[in-house]
């Protein structure tokens, strides 16, 4: 049968129409396709180059999964999560940090069984389970924890955000969704605090009870989330199990009445700005900071600085505290003004929060070494 001609019109309308919607298509799917970091990545080749991030050097080291040097593949695609691996072991200096944002994770850290995960029933970092928890309840579902619909870096940390080191992240540090930096801003300022980000010290769970899972009040190697040495280092008197008296760390195992801390020995990797040690201090108390080693602060090998500072007495424009010299050892208290420590120095705590220590420089991406820290607390 001969077509008429005004079947030669429908055609071409129709085809018009589908023309016309391809754009629309084309949008949907670029959106589908749209990658983290993606206004990092100038040259638009779906990968995020040392050079071409903006950001500090230990966020940008998070984020490298494989250690390439670029981020690229599921490093960029948001709902990626890392691959859990081996544990990071057991480290008396900090609060464990999670990796496993997984089903299996989640079935691990619900003991209950009720499909929630609340905060007593985590003993690890505050940030990871302060990002995950959207709605700001207090308890995870299983939709919060997996989080693959949305972009909350959770594996980033409050200080290799905070750039500029002014105690707060604004947008312009912030690597992940708008949606995610406007949840945690629980004021609405615009910016947020360690606070809004790392939450309050009354937050934290109790490591032993959290690992105790039988609270039979002892912890054995299968409830151990880390490595045999480490229990082993622990378990002071070798009879195969941990009380809370042989958890030493006194912040993490929250010893009722604890008068203070002996002899922790905190690592202060010159590369990466603040290092929270973990430990929390009461305004009054008195600290010893028995500090050893050597870094260098560029990648001149003969800049070199002991705890006491740069051996040739140089300074540091931009450095946290500019009167004293570069690479002294120096420490805060929760987001107040640095103190200079140098090789060993007894210090007083003007406020109550977590002790931080850092190397007094304004540019860590080039820095190499670390300095060894033996901490000593007495209230």
């Amino acid at each position: 049968m001969s077509r008429q001609p005004w079947d030669t019109a429908v055609w071409l309308t129709l085809l018009g129409l589908t023309l016309a919607a391809a754009p629309a298509a084309q949008t949907q799917s670029s959106r589908q396709r749209e990658t983290r970091f993606q206004a990092m990545d100038e040259n638009g080749d779906g990968a995020v180059s040392r050079a071409e991030w903006r950001g500090s050097a230990e966020s940008f080291r998070r984020h490298d999964w494989n250690g390439d040097g670029v981020l690229s593949g599921d490093e960029m695609r948001v709902g990626a999560v890392r691959e859990p691996g081996e544990p990071d072991d057991y480290d008396q200096a900090r609060r464990p940090e999670f990796r496993n944002w997984s089903d299996r994770g989640f079935t691990n850290l619900d003991r209950n069984g009720d499909g929630r995960i609340a905060r007593r029933e985590w003993f690890y970092d505050r940030e990871g389970f302060i990002r995950a928890d959207r709605n700001g309840d207090g308890a995870l579902t299983r939709a919060e924890f997996l989080g693959a619909d949305v972009d909350s870096d959770r594996e980033d940390r409050f200080e290799y955000l905070d750039v500029n080191r002014d105690g707060r992240i604004q947008r312009a540090e912030w690597h992940a969704s708008r949606d995610a930096f406007e949840w945690l801003d629980r004021n609405n300022d615009g910016v947020l605090s360690r606070s809004e980000v790392a939450g309050d010290d009354a937050e934290q769970a109790d490591l032993f009870d959290g690992l105790d899972r039988n609270n039979d009040q002892v912890i054995t190697p299968s409830e151990w989330q880390w490595s045999r040495q480490s229990f082993a280092r622990q378990d002071q008197n070798g009879d195969g199990q941990l009380t809370r008296r042989e958890l030493t760390n006194a912040e993490l195992s929250a010893t009722p009445g604890a008068t203070g801390t002996s002899g922790r020995t905190i690592t202060v990797d010159a590369t990466r700005g603040w290092v929270d040690t973990g430990i929390d201090v009461r305004s009054g108390d008195t600290l010893a900071l028995d500090a050893t080693g050597s870094v260098t602060l560029s990648s001149n090998a003969s800049d070199v600085a002991d705890p006491s500072g740069s051996r040739t007495g140089r300074r540091a424009a931009s450095a946290p505290i500019t009167d004293q010299a570069a690479g002294i050892l120096i420490a805060r208290v929760g987001d107040g003004a640095p103190m200079a420590v140098g090789s060993r120095k007894l210090i007083t705590a003007d406020a109550n929060g977590r002790l931080f220590l850092s190397v007094n420089d304004d540019h860590f991406a080039d820095n190499g070494g670390a300095f060894r820290v033996t901490v000593s607390l007495q209230r």
